[in-house]
């Protein structure tokens, strides 16, 4: 056996290493140090709850809870309750951020507030972002006032107002929601409403006055050569020719056509008298006159006009003066924009794109154009209510003519279940109690207003009506149950 020389000792020494270096197991490759995972911020700005605690505040029997409406929180206390310093419990995501009016508020430790006037509650999420609530707190008759919220939730509304009467003294009256809703004012007792067609029995109203007087009777011919209206002339068919003063009051006049609130461009951008000018030269009489039923505002336009006539006087200024005489104030004509609006009335909102300043008010006022407020429509109702408290302004005999329900006529209505006399409906089989009643509607108003059996006397007047056809029976039934509360 040859022996290894020290080179190749050398180079098989190597070669051993390198196997063995070689059949070790590399070692895992090693991981860049990992960020700890970033943490999302809550985004939740919403208000979780809110409410005024009973074990908080003082002159509160129970907790009061508010009716929402979006970012819109309306919420009556009793009227014992001090709203210059309600303490309200205010309850956010715990990482969220509230501020009352502007300055911080912490939802542990709560401090008193003035809710007299409109409070902001803004709250903003850990993330940054801010959603700001508007509280509207009132005294009042929470019964009554949830109700009404719940209605203006339901059907868009602005803003309402309403009063009761017992014994013909208001016992129960408030404002609710906004009278401008840009200036976020808020509705008072104080703002003046449309009345759309409880204008209506304004128009009654004033006609049963000049009837008392004896300056005009329920049979007088209205058009041709021996009519009131004579000044219209006497070119008609001899079916207008007949139509009297009670066909107007009770819509059985035989006209059709609307030239107040009219769809026809023929009585587009006239006044009152070009209108009725209009109508009795182009206009056919659709039924003999105190025959058939067939609601009209014309009807009550040409009353207005009858009015001004006789009296010698705007049809405005011959109701102002005459409420005068019982110191009823804050019933007047309105006007046709916004712009000239008087101080003291509310805004309209039109719904499903309607034009709430869309209708000429001041030509139609005797039929949809007077404005007034809760308080007045109730002191008024004081004085042809049959009451003994309160001098009636006509005698019981014009009374009983003036709420006189039509009989033997045909009822194109489409409400077989309620009868009309002179400016007023009655006789609903829904609503027994009700001796007399009306409602009114326009873009932009919805209102109702009835005298009770038991002497509860009521009015709710919007400044907006939705399209909902539930809307009128809804406020009627609210009416009523609130009547009822106080009989």
């Amino acid at each position: 056996m040859k022996k290894l020389n020290i080179k190749h000792l050398l180079l098989l020494l190597a070669f051993s290493f390198l196997v063995v270096a070689c059949s070790k197991e590399d070692p895992a490759p090693q991981e860049p140090d990992k960020k700890p995972e970033e943490v999302k911020k809550s985004t939740d700005n919403s208000l979780h709850s809110f409410s005024f605690a009973k074990a908080s505040n003082a002159g509160l029997v129970s907790d009061c809870k508010p009716v929402s409406n979006g970012t819109l929180l309306y919420i009556t206390v009793p009227e014992e309750a001090t709203l210059s310093a309600l303490i309200p419990s205010i309850k956010v995501h715990e990482k969220a951020k509230v501020t009352v009016n502007g300055t911080a508020f912490d939802q542990n430790a709560p401090v008193a507030v003035n809710f007299t006037k409109n409070v902001k509650i803004a709250i903003t999420s850990e993330s940054g972002s801010t959603k700001t609530y508007t509280v509207l707190a009132k005294n009042g008759n929470v019964n009554i006032d949830n109700r009404v919220y719940e209605f203006m939730k339901k059907h868009n509304l602005p803003g309402v107002s309403i009063a009761i009467s017992k014994a013909e003294e208001i016992v129960y009256r408030a404002g609710y929601g906004f009278a401008d809703k840009s200036k976020e004012e808020r509705v008072t007792v104080d703002h003046l409403f449309r009345l759309a067609s409880m204008s209506k029995q304004h128009a009654a109203i004033a006609i049963m006055s000049l009837y008392e007087q004896g300056l005009v009777k329920l049979d007088d011919i209205v058009f041709g050569e021996k009519g009131i209206l004579s000044k219209y002339g006497s070119d008609m068919s001899s079916t207008a020719k007949r139509i009297t003063v009670e066909n107007l009051l009770n819509h059985t006049s035989g006209y059709t056509d609307d030239c107040i609130f009219p769809s026809k461009s023929m009585y587009y951008n006239k006044t009152l008298d070009e209108r009725i000018q209009t109508l009795v030269d182009n206009a056919s009489v659709d039924y003999i006159p105190g025959t058939t039923h067939k609601y009209n505002n014309t009807n009550f336009g040409v009353l207005s006009m009858i009015v001004e006539v006789i009296s010698g006087k705007t049809f405005e200024e011959y109701i102002k003066d005459l409420y005068a005489q019982y110191d009823i104030k804050d019933i007047c004509g309105g006007k046709n924009n916004e712009s000239q609006k008087l101080k003291n009335e509310v805004s309209y909102y039109g719904q499903d794109g309607k034009n709430a300043y869309g209708n000429d008010v001041e030509n139609g006022i005797g039929a949809g154009g007077i404005i007034a407020t809760p308080t007045a429509l109730m002191k008024l109702m004081a004085h042809i209510d049959y009451g003994t408290k309160v001098a009636d302004m006509f005698k019981k005999e014009t009374l009983d003519i003036m709420y006189k329900p039509m009989e033997n006529v045909v009822n194109t209505s489409g409400n077989p279940y309620q009868k009309y006399a002179l400016g007023w409906r009655c006789k609903y089989t829904d609503f027994p109690n009700w001796p007399a009643f009306h409602g009114g509607t326009l873009a932009g108003v919805c209102t109702i207003w009835s005298r009770n059996v038991s002497n509860v006397n009521g009015v709710i007047l919007c400044n907006s009506r939705s399209y909902n056809q539930d809307i009128d029976d809804e406020m009627w039934y609210l009416l009523e149950d609130f009547q009822d509360m106080y009989k």
